[in-house]
């Protein structure tokens, strides 16, 4: 599914990619209050910011504004990363008395393959050891986290979140609904359908359309528009919607009604119909679905969606 992303330029001070570094922190881990180190000047033990993540990870930050090559491949200001660069990092970092479990280096810089498959093996070979394991932040990283998070966008760039037009951020929105329908249990026979999860998912994808928030099986966020649909200023398109999250309720009860009456049951995880007319009500059922949101993303020129 084609997406509409931004290109943020990273900050100019290293105190705002500080600061934008505790945002994305707070997105990406789950940890509503990300702690700064110290302050300028303090020895910090080589981190920046401290965390704790949802999973209960103790995650180390260092932040490092690097600038890029110039147009003769020379290194700006500040350099490019170099092994020798992030070992020293670690070194600082092992005199940190947080036991953590997870250091990051956060650099301004472009993406380096290089350099990332040196920090996998460093990682790979200290957590054998039973030492934190590293890993590298690159300015993509910052991008995606970003354009995942309207609310980071609105926080650290609101001139550039609100650069967008009305008809870029309907788009964006859509494109966020197609991407939460791109799930098993919209293209899946039912039969093959584990209850929970399917009923799960079902939830996830009607809470993107109300919020434009889309979270993954374990409730991790993936991506958030927020407002949802009722935020569309296309009325055409809001009304298209509508009708997709009346269908997908409609299913739902559908659901629900046939396994109280006993024609839907579990067996062994899975599905198990009692009544093929009500199997074959249930697929049609969500097939409109997918076929009533296919017509609103058509109206953009947006990927259609599998239909069985």
């Amino acid at each position: 599914m084609p997406d509409i992303t931004q290109a943020f330029a990273p900050p100019a001070y290293w105190q705002q990619f500080e600061d934008l570094t505790v945002g994305v922190a707070r997105v990406v881990f789950g940890d509503p209050v990300p702690q700064k180190v110290g302050r300028h000047g303090q020895s910090q033990g080589g981190l920046d910011v401290l965390l704790t993540a949802e999973d209960g990870r103790k995650i180390g930050i260092q932040c490092k504004r690097r600038d890029e090559l110039d147009h003769e491949n020379r290194p700006k200001v500040g350099g490019v990363i170099t092994r020798e660069i992030l070992a020293q990092a670690i070194k600082d970092v092992e005199t940190h008395p947080a036991n953590l479990d997870l250091f990051i280096f956060a650099t301004t810089a472009k993406p380096d393959t290089i350099i990332q498959n040196q920090a996998a093996v460093i990682s790979g070979d200290r957590k054998k050891a039973g030492k934190f394991a590293v890993l590298i932040w690159s300015w993509g990283d910052y991008d995606a986290a970003l354009n995942r998070d309207d609310r980071l966008q609105n926080e650290y760039y609101r001139t550039v979140a609100q650069s967008l037009t009305a008809v870029e951020r309907d788009t964006m929105m859509l494109a966020l609904f197609a991407e939460a329908f791109l799930r098993p249990a919209f293209r899946d026979r039912l039969s093959c359908e584990h209850p929970d999860n399917f009923k799960r998912a079902v939830e996830n994808t009607q809470r993107v359309l109300a919020t434009g928030e889309l979270v993954d099986r374990e409730g991790r966020r993936v991506r958030r528009l927020a407002g949802g649909m009722r935020i569309l200023s296309d009325a055409g398109l809001r009304s298209g919607m509508e009708t997709v999250s009346a269908r997908l309720d409609d299913f739902r009860t559908k659901l629900v009604n046939a396994e109280r009456v006993g024609k839907v049951s579990q067996q062994s995880g899975w599905f198990m119909f009692h009544d093929g007319d009500i199997q074959d009500e249930l697929e049609a059922a969500r097939r409109e679905v997918v076929t009533s949101l296919n017509l609103v993303l058509s109206q953009r020129g947006l990927a259609l969606l599998p239909e069985r």
